[in-house]
C-alpha cells in the first residue's frame, strides 16, 4: 500500500510571510541607498542641510515671541546642533567613510525639523509677557476704610495670544515711605471677576503671586484687588509682572 502524501504548503502562506518581509527589507535598503547616494554625489547634498537650517533660524528670527528665554533651551540646543552637523557636512569634502556625510546630513536636518517644531510649541503654548498691557481701574492710594480696592484689566489686545492661565504678581508698598512701614500688616486679596461676580479668591502677599485659571479663550480678564491693612496705613498696590500661559 502506498502511503498517503503530505499536502503541499499552501503557495499564498508563503508569498503573504516570507515574501512581503524580503520586500519590506529590500524596499528599506533601496531608499538607504538612494539616501547615500544622493549625500555623496548630488551637488545640494553638501549646501541644502545648512540653507534649510539657516533658514529655520531666519523664520524664528523674525516670528520671535515674547517670555522667558529659559522656556526657548530645547529650541537652542537642537538649532545649535543643527547648524555645526550642517557646517560640518560642507566642510567634509572627501569623507574616507561615506556613511560619515550621510551621518551629518541626516542628523542636521532631523535636528532642524526638531528645533522649529519646538519652537511653534514655544510660540503656541509658552509663556507671553502682559505686564506692560494691565490697565488699573480706580484710584491710589488704597486704605484700610473708604477706599480699598482697585480693579486690573486686560482687554483684547493683550489676550492676542491665546492662553489659559494668568500668573500675576503683585507689590504693596506704602504710598509714603519717610513714614512709617505698614507692609507686614498688609496683604490683598485678589479675584477674577466672572460676569461681574469675585470667583477664586486668592490671599496674595506683597511681592507674592497669584494664578487664575481663564478658562476658553477669553476677550477680557478682570481682576478686583481688595486691600487688607491697618487703620490708618495708606498702600500703594500694583502689578509688577503679568504672564499668560498654558497649564
Amino acid at each position: 500500500m502506498t502511503p498517503p502524501r503530505p499536502s503541499p504548503p499552501d503557495p499564498g502562506h508563503l508569498h503573504n510571510e516570507a515574501t512581503a518581509h524580503g520586500n519590506h527589507a529590500i524596499a528599506a535598503g533601496n531608499i538607504r541607498n538612494v539616501f547615500i547616494r544622493w549625500a555623496l554625489q548630488h551637488p545640494s547634498a553638501r549646501w541644502l542641510p545648512l540653507l534649510l537650517a539657516c533658514a529655520a533660524l531666519i523664520i524664528a528670527g523674525t516670528t520671535w515671541p515674547d517670555g522667558p528665554a529659559s522656556q526657548y533651551a530645547l529650541w537652542g540646543a537642537l538649532t545649535t546642533l543643527s547648524l555645526a552637523t550642517a557646517a560640518g557636512r560642507v566642510l567634509v569634502q572627501r569623507p574616507a567613510d561615506a556613511r560619515i556625510v550621510a551621518a551629518l546630513s541626516l542628523v542636521s536636518v532631523l535636528t532642524t525639523v526638531g528645533g522649529y517644531l519646538a519652537f511653534r510649541n514655544v510660540v503656541t503654548h509658552g509663556e507671553v509677557d502682559v505686564t506692560g498691557k494691565v490697565t488699573t481701574l480706580g484710584g491710589q492710594p488704597l486704605d484700610a476704610t473708604t477706599h480699598r480696592s482697585i480693579t486690573l484689566s486686560l482687554d483684547a489686545p493683550a489676550l492676542r495670544e491665546s492662553r489659559n492661565t494668568l500668573r500675576l504678581t503683585l507689590a504693596v508698598d506704602d504710598h509714603d515711605p519717610a513714614g512709617p512701614t505698614c507692609v507686614p500688616d498688609s496683604y490683598v486679596t485678589a479675584s477674577l471677576l466672572t460676569s461681574g461676580v469675585p470667583t477664586q479668591a486668592q490671599r496674595v502677599n506683597p511681592g507674592s503671586t497669584a494664578d487664575f485659571s481663564l478658562g476658553a479663550q477669553a476677550s477680557t480678564v478682570r481682576i478686583d484687588v481688595t486691600l487688607t491693612t491697618g487703620r490708618g496705613c495708606r498702600m500703594a498696590v500694583r502689578p509688577t509682572r503679568a504672564t499668560l500661559y498654558d497649564q
